[in-house]
């Protein structure tokens, strides 16, 4: 997609910082915006290849660049959340096999985040059930940080998510009950994400 005039200067001064990186850091950078994952130095050494303290030494300056920041479960791309329109289409989009890998690696964790770009590569990976229960439960962990605006939004991708799947002509119905699970699993999901929206309008009205 084409970045709109108000993201023209953003992606140029992008492309200039990243191209005055030697390739390691490349290499390092698109692996954090590829994954936008919780992963430290030694998870990152083992999927590139390179010693852990050749990573650190990379996360140092791509820090000092300000292109990555630290969180307490590891390194985030910040340019995969700040700059998402902006960056390569293919840094973002993995195939359907190294999307289902990348899943895989954030089984165990339980960030809200994490969970909705977990629930994000089930997609790229044609695991569509699969992806409406993991955007349902990201949802269910941003409402309980009041992160309500986020929540809305992915109560909102798992009813979508529900509806691509339901059209899905490789989809089987489940024929266990009077409704199919996707379907319960959409109705389910558009209140909830109405019901956020009502709350957070009230708030604001009050204010």
């Amino acid at each position: 997609m084409t970045p709109g005039p108000d993201l023209a200067i953003t992606r140029a001064l992008l492309d200039e910082k990243f191209g005055r990186l030697r390739s390691r850091e490349r290499t390092l950078l698109q692996s954090l915006v590829a994954f936008d994952v919780f992963v430290g130095p030694q998870l990152l050494a083992m999927l590139l290849g390179i010693s852990p303290s050749a990573v650190n030494s990379s996360l140092s300056k791509l820090k000092r660049a300000g292109l990555v920041r630290s969180t307490p479960e590891g390194e985030v791309g910040i340019t995969y959340r700040v700059l998402r329109d902006v960056l390569p289409e293919s840094w973002r989009h993995p195939g359907p096999l190294e999307a289902l890998r990348m899943a895989v690696l954030l089984i165990d964790n339980g960030d809200w985040y994490a969970i909705a770009r977990r629930a994000e590569l089930y997609v790229l990976a044609g695991h569509l059930k699969e992806a409406v229960g993991e955007f349902e439960r990201a949802g269910v962990e941003a409402q309980h940080r009041s992160a309500l605006r986020d929540a809305s939004r992915l109560f909102a991708l798992a009813a979508k998510t529900a509806k691509a799947g339901i059209n899905d002509p490789d989809y089987v119905r489940d024929e266990s009950s009077d409704e199919d699970s996707l379907e319960r699993a959409a109705t389910r999901c558009r209140a909830r994400a109405k019901a956020i929206r009502l709350r957070i309008q009230r708030t604001a009205s009050a204010l």
